[in-house]
C-alpha cells in the first residue's frame, strides 16, 4: 500500500490538502462533538453515508490531525466498518491501521511542504500543523 501515492493523487485531484474540505469533496459527514477525554474522534459508515466526529473539545491543531487521520481510514480501510469494529469482531490487528491512518495524515498535512534545509523534523510538523506527539512515530 503506497499511502504517499494515494495522499498526492488525492491532494492532486481536489488541490487542496485541508482534510475539511476534502471529506466536503468526498461527501463525508464532518460532526464535532462532545465526547470523553479519550476519544479525540472517530470514523464510521452507516448504510452509504459517512462520517468522521471529531471531539469538540480538542484544540483545533488536534481537531484538524483527527480529520486528517479519519480519511485515512476512508481512504486506506474501505472495507472495514472501524476501529471498535476491528478489535472487538475480527483478528486484525488495529494498531496498524492506526499507523496507517496516522501515516496518512501526515502525509495530506505536509502534502504542499518540503522540509528546508537544516529545518528539524519538529519544525517542520509545526509549521505544517501535525501535533508535535507525531514525531518520531515513522
Amino acid at each position: 500500500m503506497d499511502i504517499k501515492r494515494r495522499v498526492r493523487n488525492l491532494v492532486r485531484k481536489y488541490k487542496t490538502n485541508c482534510p475539511f474540505e476534502l471529506a466536503g469533496y468526498l461527501n463525508i459527514n464532518v460532526r464535532f462533538k462532545s465526547l470523553p477525554d479519550s476519544y479525540r474522534g472517530f470514523y464510521f459508515r452507516a448504510r452509504t453515508r459517512r462520517f468522521i466526529v471529531i471531539n469538540d473539545k480538542i484544540s483545533e491543531e488536534w481537531q484538524r490531525f483527527v480529520c486528517a487521520h479519519e480519511l485515512g481510514h476512508d481512504r486506506l480501510h474501505r472495507g472495514l466498518l472501524g476501529y471498535y469494529f476491528i478489535e472487538q469482531h475480527t483478528l486484525f490487528n488495529p494498531g496498524k491501521y492506526e499507523r496507517q491512518a496516522n501515516l496518512f495524515a501526515v502525509h495530506l498535512m505536509t502534502a504542499f511542504s518540503e522540509i528546508e534545509e537544516h529545518e528539524t523534523l519538529e519544525c517542520f510538523y509545526a509549521r505544517n500543523g501535525v501535533p508535535q506527539e507525531m514525531v518520531g512515530k515513522f
